[in-house]
């Protein structure tokens, strides 16, 4: 089993989704990210290259996983579009164009060896 970290961003996402949204997406994390984050998500490429994507209902939950420490880092949530394109991915790629969500993503790892 895995855990989850939220960076910064990505509990800002969270909490700005419909509590009912929040709620479900709790149970998928628990019934299915947190027992294979790798088998249930896509991998992203270009700037989110170490990034996976997990499709919850019109909504896109961006993590990176850490093996050797069983977790997860949510980088963001965000709703795909009339296109089926997600909003989240470009602004993601904007914060990892500018060094910014590795940054944050560093931050949120050492969460995970604070007991």
């Amino acid at each position: 089993m895995y855990i989850s970290k939220y960076t910064p961003y990505g509990l800002k996402c969270i909490r700005e989704l419909p509590k009912n949204v929040r709620n479900t997406l709790k149970k998928e994390f628990e019934t299915t990210i947190h027992k294979d984050p790798i088998g249930c998500s896509e991998e992203l490429t270009g700037p989110l290259a170490d990034f996976r994507s997990y499709h919850f209902l019109n909504y896109r939950v961006v993590y990176r996983i850490f093996e050797d420490l069983n977790a997860i880092a949510v980088v963001g949530v965000g709703e795909k579009d009339a296109n089926h394109q997600a909003e989240i991915y470009k602004k993601l790629e904007t914060l990892a164009k500018t060094g910014e969500l590795a940054d944050t993503v560093l931050r949120t790892i050492r969460l995970f060896s604070t007991p």
